[in-house]
């Protein structure tokens, strides 16, 4: 969308078009990417600036980094992590404020950290939060209108409302993936449940075939299959609430054994599966060792009226593909270890 005044301002005209095709955008797609691209390809039409960026805002490290960026090589920029309150787009993340600065080098908030990496050069910068309900989830940022003129004021207000429809969809969806992510996990323990195994399973058999693996998915998996022994003796005898307190405290002692990026699933009344991927085999073997030791020492754990709860558990490692066949050799073991035990 190009402008058509002679005077350089846009027409109310020009301007409703623009609303209407970023609302167009925003509800006929639940892809955040798509959205993303298609938000910032109407921003480079209407304002034509030399070098225009989307950062999102990290909820974990509350550190920005680049999500879209143009004008500028992107691998260049991939690694760059601005702090809150770091350069204009951290200020901007900080205070929830849009800014315009005409002489970037002489104000104190920038940071020349791009322009060092990719040889830029800034000039001006017009940056302006994306915030939605009080949450900051980023920052667009426009750097050197092409035509070397200033920002208006009235083009920092029509910015900010496109960040704000950006935001609407952002929040959309964080929603989106709450409501996936509240189906794909079990209440009681808030483990993930079998409906989310039952995926990834199916994903893994889609990529059997070597030239088919995305190369960015673990090669190695190990699967750990964990069963408590004599569950029903213990509801018969305590009740359902301290059954499902032994419930609760095996998926404590599982995410203890596991690192954070693991998975773990419960999938059945007592059963539980941990889902342990890697690249490289000699690290998930090390893995394999270790947790085969931590959970010999953590077999069994009293719960209420000294009541020892014992659990069985079987582990098979091995190419990701063979995910399904993985999990019926380790549920062998386990049933192997429960027998034995019952011996």
């Amino acid at each position: 969308m190009r402008r058509a005044r002679s005077d350089g301002m846009p027409t109310n005209q020009q301007i409703r078009q623009l609303y209407a095709s970023i609302g167009k955008l925003i509800t006929s797609s639940l892809k955040l990417d798509d959205i993303q691209n298609g938000i910032m390809e109407e921003v480079r039409a209407y304002f034509d600036p030399e070098n225009w960026s989307l950062m999102r805002l990290d909820p974990n490290t509350r550190e920005l980094f680049f999500v879209i960026i143009k004008g500028v090589d992107k691998l260049a920029v991939e690694n760059i992590r601005l702090g809150l309150g770091e350069g204009i787009a951290g200020h901007v993340a900080k205070t929830g404020e849009a800014v315009f600065v005409p002489d970037a080098k002489n104000d104190a908030r920038f940071t020349d950290r791009v322009d060092r990496v990719t040889g830029f050069v800034t000039r001006s910068v017009m940056a302006v939060p994306v915030i939605f309900k009080g949450t900051i989830y980023g920052v667009i940022e426009l750097v050197n209108k092409s035509s070397g003129e200033a920002y208006t004021d009235d083009e920092m207000f029509v910015l900010q409302t496109i960040a704000d429809f950006s935001a609407i969809a952002f929040a959309n969806e964080a929603l989106f993936q709450q409501v996936l992510l509240l189906g794909h996990t079990d209440p009681l323990t808030g483990l993930y449940n079998r409906l989310r195994l039952n995926q990834i399973v199916a994903e893994s058999e889609k990529e059997e075939a070597p030239h088919r693996r995305r190369s960015d998915q673990p090669r190695f998996a190990l699967v750990m299959v964990v069963d408590l022994d004599a569950f029903k003796d213990l509801n018969d005898t305590l009740g359902h609430r301290e059954g499902d307190a032994a419930l609760v405290a095996t998926a404590a002692l599982l995410r203890s054994r596991l690192r954070s990026n693991d998975q773990i699933f419960r999938i059945g009344g007592d059963e539980f599966l941990s889902l342990v991927r890697e690249d490289d085999a000699d690290t998930l073997a090390r893995i394999e060792t270790r947790l085969r030791a931590g959970m010999e020492q953590s077999c069994c754990f009293t719960i209420a009226d000294g009541w020892e709860v014992r659990f069985s558990y079987g582990i098979a490692s091995g190419p990701m593909h063979t995910l399904r066949e993985l999990m019926h050799r380790a549920d062998m073991e386990m049933y192997h270890q429960k027998r034995k035990a019952a011996r």
